[in-house]
């Protein structure tokens, strides 16, 4: 049963200098909502009942608020779906307004998340943004008087340059902002981006390790005194605010994916659109799928995307699920008979969980220890 909709949508006003998503600079925006309107055909036949869309990018807010209107409604009308429908549209702060938000508001928007990534100069400035922190509170404040209550903010650390004493600056700012959702990840600046060339010669320098540990334990013990509660390793939320669009990817929900780029998750298949933007306008124009991989998640990946994606979540997975090598049990929790990883050592995820999933795929292999 298909319960969320991803629509990609890839249009930038600039590149950002860590980005490795699928953006173009310019691009015919009418005939792409075109695309994007005759892919939904392909899947209207599935069975669904959608919970939530969400519209990312790029940056969806460099459509006009009607054609944003558009899409939802070939979406609501093709789809069934259950209320309350959980609508998110990503937004860059320098371009949407009061009057753009009540807009989409009325479309059925319900939740924006502003791309704000620093509310520091210094941030903005090694990120490569082109807005301002005034332009970011000017978003926040907008939206939620034009009706949409439910705003969540992306942040990135461990940015060149970036010190301990920056982050608790954000944090300040933060703390006078109503929004009920955080979204902060760890830069990663891949080796294709021009920030991830640079830093492979040299040339920008990320903070040193310990420097890292300093930024990472103000940045969770900080938005837990902020009244954030985490529930996944890079989301924070208030009550009643954790983003259900990406909760279900976490739980292994099918999803269909849209637009250039996309992935999506249908009747036990992953697959991804090509890449290439006009090669997936040529194939929609001639009735013909963007779709250019496909894979048959087995029983044994369904069981690692299982463990990979739950142990993502505070709340962990079944204890039985899993074997633990004993080496591993001071970075783990075990409440009510699941267990997780401790919210100090979140930091080391991918690290963990690739261990344990390699200690699960030894034949036979025994654990010794008290939890057993």
């Amino acid at each position: 049963m298909i319960e969320s909709l991803y629509l990609h949508i890839p249009f930038c006003s600039y590149k950002c200098p860590y980005c490795d998503f699928v953006s173009v600079l310019e691009g015919d925006i009418k005939s792409y909502l075109e695309a994007l309107e005759r892919e939904i055909e392909f899947y209207k036949d599935e069975e669904a009942n959608l919970k939530t869309v969400y519209l990312g990018g790029g940056t969806p807010t460099l459509l006009e608020p009607s054609d944003i209107g558009r899409i939802l409604e070939v979406v609501l009308e093709g789809f069934p779906y259950s209320e309350p429908l959980e609508i998110t549209v990503e937004c860059n702060p320098e371009t949407y307004r009061y009057k753009e938000f009540k807009t989409i508001n009325s479309f059925g928007v319900n939740r924006l998340s502003v791309g704000v990534q620093s509310f520091l100069e210094k941030g903005l400035k090694a990120l490569g943004r082109m807005h301002t922190s005034e332009d970011s509170i000017k978003t926040i404040s907008d939206a939620l008087d034009a009706g949409i209550k439910n705003v969540s903010l992306d942040l990135i650390y461990a940015y060149p340059g970036q010190e301990q004493e920056d982050l608790l600056k954000e944090l300040e700012i933060l703390s006078e902002l109503p929004v009920r959702h955080v979204s902060a990840y760890m830069l990663t600046a891949y080796e294709n981006t021009r920030m991830g060339k640079l830093i492979n010669e040299g040339k920008l320098e990320t903070p040193s390790e310990l420097e890292l540990t300093k930024i990472y334990e103000s940045l969770w013990k900080g938005l837990k005194d902020l009244g954030f509660k985490r529930y996944e390793i890079s989301n924070w939320a208030k009550e009643g605010a954790v983003c259900r669009h990406n909760l279900n990817y976490w739980e292994r929900k099918e999803f269909i994916g849209l637009g250039v780029s996309a992935w999506g998750f249908v009747n036990g298949i992953r697959y991804g659109n090509t890449r290439n933007l006009n090669l997936y306008m040529e194939k929609l124009n001639r009735g013909l799928s963007p779709v250019e991989h496909k894979k048959v998640i087995d029983e044994r990946e369904a069981y690692e995307e299982e463990v990979f994606l739950g142990l993502r979540l505070v709340r962990g997975i079944d204890r039985n699920l899993v074997k633990i090598p004993a080496e591993l049990f001071p970075f783990l929790a075990f409440p009510d008979g699941r267990v997780a990883i401790r919210e100090e050592y979140m930091l080391l995820a991918d690290e963990i969980i690739s261990q344990i999933l390699y200690y699960n795929d030894i034949p036979e292999k025994k654990e010794v220890s008290r939890y057993g």
